[in-house]
Protein backbone atom coordinates (compact mmCIF):
# COMPACT_ATOMS: atom_id res chain seq x y z
CA UNK A 1 0.00 0.00 0.00
CA UNK A 2 1.44 3.68 -0.98
CA UNK A 3 0.51 5.89 1.83
CA UNK A 4 1.22 9.07 -0.92
CA UNK A 5 -1.52 7.38 -2.89
CA UNK A 6 -3.82 7.21 0.42
CA UNK A 7 -3.12 10.74 0.94
CA UNK A 8 -3.68 11.57 -2.79
CA UNK A 9 -7.20 9.76 -2.81
CA UNK A 10 -8.43 11.33 0.96
CA UNK A 11 -6.65 15.08 -0.22
CA UNK A 12 -8.36 14.63 -3.49
CA UNK A 13 -11.93 13.42 -2.01
CA UNK A 14 -12.05 16.43 0.78
CA UNK A 15 -13.18 18.95 -1.15
CA UNK A 16 -16.26 17.13 -2.42
CA UNK A 17 -16.60 15.54 1.06
CA UNK A 18 -17.06 18.91 2.45
CA UNK A 19 -19.32 20.20 -0.24
CA UNK A 20 -21.36 17.34 -0.92
CA UNK A 21 -22.38 17.67 2.42
CA UNK A 22 -23.28 21.54 2.68
CA UNK A 23 -25.37 20.47 -0.33
CA UNK A 24 -27.26 17.45 1.12
CA UNK A 25 -28.28 19.99 4.00
CA UNK A 26 -29.10 22.85 1.67
CA UNK A 27 -31.32 20.55 -0.29
CA UNK A 28 -32.53 18.82 2.32
CA UNK A 29 -33.45 21.93 4.36
CA UNK A 30 -35.55 23.10 0.85
CA UNK A 31 -37.09 19.85 0.66
CA UNK A 32 -35.85 18.92 -3.02
CA UNK A 33 -35.34 15.65 -2.22
CA UNK A 34 -33.67 14.88 -5.69
CA UNK A 35 -30.87 16.93 -5.24
CA UNK A 36 -30.48 15.34 -1.90
CA UNK A 37 -30.26 12.24 -3.05
CA UNK A 38 -27.38 13.37 -6.01
CA UNK A 39 -25.16 15.25 -3.25
CA UNK A 40 -25.58 12.20 -0.68
CA UNK A 41 -23.81 10.02 -3.22
CA UNK A 42 -21.49 11.93 -3.82
CA UNK A 43 -20.60 12.84 -0.42
CA UNK A 44 -21.12 8.43 0.22
CA UNK A 45 -18.72 8.49 -2.66
CA UNK A 46 -15.77 10.71 -1.54
CA UNK A 47 -16.30 9.10 2.05
CA UNK A 48 -15.23 5.70 0.81
CA UNK A 49 -13.14 6.48 -1.55
CA UNK A 50 -10.07 6.33 0.74
CA UNK A 51 -11.41 3.28 2.32
CA UNK A 52 -11.88 1.29 -0.99
CA UNK A 53 -8.14 1.90 -1.77
CA UNK A 54 -7.08 0.33 1.24
CA UNK A 55 -9.19 -2.50 1.02
CA UNK A 56 -8.24 -3.25 -2.85
CA UNK A 57 -4.18 -1.92 -1.79
CA UNK A 58 -4.53 -4.04 1.15
CA UNK A 59 -5.86 -7.01 0.01
CA UNK A 60 -3.89 -9.94 1.33
CA UNK A 61 -1.31 -8.08 3.45
CA UNK A 62 -3.10 -6.21 5.83
CA UNK A 63 -3.37 -8.11 9.21
CA UNK A 64 -6.63 -9.02 10.76
CA UNK A 65 -6.31 -6.40 13.34
CA UNK A 66 -5.44 -3.80 10.99
CA UNK A 67 -9.10 -4.13 9.22
CA UNK A 68 -11.04 -4.47 12.47
CA UNK A 69 -9.53 -1.00 13.25
CA UNK A 70 -10.45 0.68 9.22
CA UNK A 71 -13.34 -0.87 9.42
CA UNK A 72 -14.18 0.57 12.80
CA UNK A 73 -12.52 4.13 11.99
CA UNK A 74 -14.99 4.11 8.76
CA UNK A 75 -18.18 3.04 11.13
CA UNK A 76 -17.08 5.62 13.14
CA UNK A 77 -16.94 8.53 11.10
CA UNK A 78 -19.79 7.72 8.91
CA UNK A 79 -22.51 7.74 12.01
CA UNK A 80 -20.55 10.75 13.17
CA UNK A 81 -20.94 12.35 9.57
CA UNK A 82 -24.63 11.40 9.52
CA UNK A 83 -25.82 12.59 12.73
CA UNK A 84 -23.82 16.37 12.29
CA UNK A 85 -25.54 16.31 8.72
CA UNK A 86 -29.10 15.52 10.17
CA UNK A 87 -28.47 18.15 13.10
CA UNK A 88 -28.04 20.55 10.75
CA UNK A 89 -30.81 20.02 8.45
CA UNK A 90 -33.20 20.13 11.45
CA UNK A 91 -31.78 23.37 12.88
CA UNK A 92 -33.54 26.46 12.10
CA UNK A 93 -31.70 29.60 11.54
Amino acid sequence: MNPWAFLAIDVGTAWPYAYGQVRVVKAARSQDWGSTQRWALITLLAFVAPYVYIAGAGSGQMPVFAWIVVGLLMVFFGVASVVRIRRQINERD
